[in-house]
């Protein structure tokens, strides 16, 4: 388990400890599994040579993976509320997404950095993802809609580690 999975492995079992689904060993597990299969697929949308076109495929691959996340979990997000969080996030992680559309634009190499790139970036928007959902969890009485921007927004404020965690997940990227 390189240091992203150990990140996201240890951040899955606080979020489920947080909404009391500890007794369930499987689920952390579970939980890094779909944003790891996830992170594959933007991935392979990273090879596309078509500028742009793998950026609209990764969005909307994260915003399924949210969706996913939340269905083990038993979170009833409504379609406009994950959108929101899911574009959020991606507008925080733009600049990667328009590194990505650049490199496009260098034949053969820009297709395999951008893959790296949509991995990473789908990798790190699940683990902000997870640290939200706790945060939200260890919250005292009702969640409103509010709240889970909120909670995002703090997650957000957190540049450097953001940055780090992208950073190695880049470089954790499958090669081919």
């Amino acid at each position: 388990m390189n240091k992203n999975e150990t990140k996201l492995m240890q951040d899955a079992v606080k979020l489920c400890l947080a909404l009391n689904k500890g007794a369930d060993k499987l689920l952390p597990q579970e939980i890094v599994g779909v944003v790891k299969t996830h992170s594959v697929v933007s991935a392979g949308a990273g090879l596309i040579p078509i500028p742009g076109v793998d950026v609209a495929i990764a969005a909307g691959n994260i915003w399924t993976m949210y969706g996913r996340i939340g269905s083990k979990l038993g979170i009833p997000f409504g379609e406009n509320l994950l959108k929101s969080i899911a574009s959020g996030v991606a507008t925080n992680l733009a600049t990667y997404a328009a590194a990505s559309v650049i490199l496009k634009f260098i034949p053969g190499l820009g297709s395999i950095a951008g893959a790296a790139l949509q991995y990473a970036m789908t990798l790190t928007s699940g683990w902000i993802y997870l640290k939200a959902l706790t945060a939200l969890a260890n919250k005292q009485g009702d969640v409103h809609e509010s709240d889970v921007k909120g909670a995002f927004d703090e997650v957000m404020k957190d540049e450097s580690a953001i940055k780090d965690f992208f950073n190695s997940a880049k470089e954790d990227a499958p090669k081919k």
